[in-house]
């Protein structure tokens, strides 16, 4: 073999050895994750994710507690009767109200025992639409002439969880679950009545202790109107707080155990207290953050929470989850996102739509673009809207989910303003909203205040044109 032939083996060789060790020398998968292991902050992590999970599990539940304390900040406490006799602003801070009903609301716990509300009949000139539901607001009773009175009045008594004491008669009875109800009333003028008229119906609600029905107390009446409400919910670690105090109050449904202890492994579990430390509490804070920017995802993407309801249009319609109605744990599992995303901008759904009240929800305009606080739009509400009682249009902040505070306190208009708006010759009416109204458009203008928004329109009393959806609502249009 000549002299360069045996360099070329020995060249070889060496490339060969050095390829081999270089080879040997690779981290095999198994030491690929043990370094990955050493870098992860498992403690931190899982804090964080376990942080977010708790807050699309407990939204809807934080909305009612928040609302609870917003309330009870004004005075009064459980059994009083908070009502409104002016149409609210933007200080009723609240998701997703109207201001053209009365509303009333009553807290109530069942902890000490049974609790009666008394509800008047409806009168000529008054009625109550009701719905009281649980801390996770699903629906425990309808009130009014679609609830168990009919419209006739009369006392409902709610039962704790495992009540087995003696029910007295001429009550309708509500067992409960769990021990808290949340209660809403919108106090609907008929015949021509005031606002302020239909309002003071809520003087004749009253709510206490089946132990005091023999001489019933005097009720407690707070009225809301012109007062801050702070009843949104906040995404800090205050959330957490909220959820704390749900596992304390509340029992723990079997359907909710695993996030029981997931709660339990961050610090929130029941009878001890909710004082996170060290990476726990700084990852619950970047999960708080977080976990609004997820359920603003879920807000803005239909199929969570809505879903488009005429085609080639952008109004979206309220998704119904079962066909049991506004029910999340109908099936096999429960619908953790759907729900989390419908109670990130609605409370006091009832289990089904469309008998007093439908919705479509318009977050875009006619080129598919989320509505923007930078820009200026025109809706056209055409003459002809189904709606059997009345109609309205509100403008809603994208982050708060309510109203937005502007100088000229309008958050919405509806057909009941019809005398002082300007009306076209087809008797359609158009609709402004932008920071500025356009020239002699004031009286047509709902201002925006230069926040990003979205709009519900409302058909109180919908008709059969709404439902076969012959009747269709133009697209909101971007102007100049």
């Amino acid at each position: 073999m000549s002299l360069n032939g045996q360099k070329n083996i020995r060249k070889f060789i060496a490339i060969s050895f050095i390829g081999i060790l270089a080879f040997a020398c690779q981290p095999t998968s198994e030491s690929k994750q043990e370094v990955q292991n050493q870098k992860t902050d498992w403690e931190y992590q899982m804090a964080y994710q376990r942080g977010i999970e708790a807050m699309n599990w407990a939204n809807p539940a934080v909305s009612m507690i928040s609302m609870r304390k917003g309330n009870f900040s004004l005075g009064g406490s459980y059994n009083s009767v908070f009502w409104i006799s002016k149409p609210p602003t933007a200080l009723a801070e609240a998701i997703t109200p109207n201001n053209q009903t009365p509303y009333a609301t009553v807290h109530i716990s069942t902890k000490s025992g049974p609790v009666v509300l008394e509800i008047p009949p409806a009168s000529k000139r008054t009625a109550i639409f009701g719905s009281a539901i649980d801390v996770w607001q699903v629906p425990v009773a309808d009130i009014g002439p679609a609830g168990l009175d009919q419209g006739k009045g009369g006392k409902y008594l709610f039962l704790p969880p495992g009540y087995n004491g003696k029910v007295p008669e001429g009550y309708f009875v509500v067992p409960m679950v769990l021990y808290d109800a949340f209660i809403a009333m919108r106090l609907i003028p008929l015949d021509g009545a005031s606002y302020s008229k239909a309002a003071g119906y809520a003087m004749k609600i009253n709510a206490y202790p089946l132990s005091q029905a023999a001489t019933p107390p005097e009720g407690n009446y707070i009225d809301m109107a012109d007062k801050l409400i702070p009843t949104l919910p906040v995404y800090d670690l205050s959330f957490f707080e909220n959820i704390a105090e749900l596992m304390n109050n509340e029992p723990l449904l079997e359907r909710d155990k695993v996030m029981g202890g997931m709660l339990a492994s961050i610090g929130i579990e029941k009878g001890k207290p909710f004082a996170p430390e060290g990476k726990v509490k700084q990852a619950l804070e970047k999960a708080a953050k977080d976990g609004f920017a997820y359920l603003e995802y879920t807000f803005e993407t239909p199929g969570y929470s809505h879903e488009l309801y005429w085609p080639d249009h952008q109004w979206l319609s309220i998704k119904q989850p079962s066909k049991e109605g506004f029910v999340y744990d109908e099936g096999e599992y429960l619908l953790l996102d759907e729900r989390g995303s419908l109670f990130h901008w609605v409370t006091f759904i009832p289990r089904h739509l469309g008998k007093a009240t439908a919705y479509v929800l318009g977050m875009r305009d006619a080129d598919g673009e989320l509505l923007s606080g930078k820009q200026n739009y025109k809706l056209n509400v055409p003459a002809n809207v189904p709606a059997r009682n009345f109609w309205s249009v509100i403008a809603y902040g994208k982050t708060t989910k309510s109203f937005i505070y502007n100088d000229e306190n309008i958050v919405g208009i509806s057909s009941y303003d019809k005398s002082s708006l300007k009306v076209n010759e087809d008797g359609s009416i158009d609709i402004y909203f932008g920071k500025k109204a356009p020239e002699g458009q004031e009286s047509n203008w709902i201002p925006t205040a230069g926040k990003d928004f979205f709009l519900l329109f409302r058909f109180y009393g919908p008709e059969d044109a709404y439902f076969d959806k012959s009747f269709v609502l133009p697209d909101v249009e971007r102007i100049q």
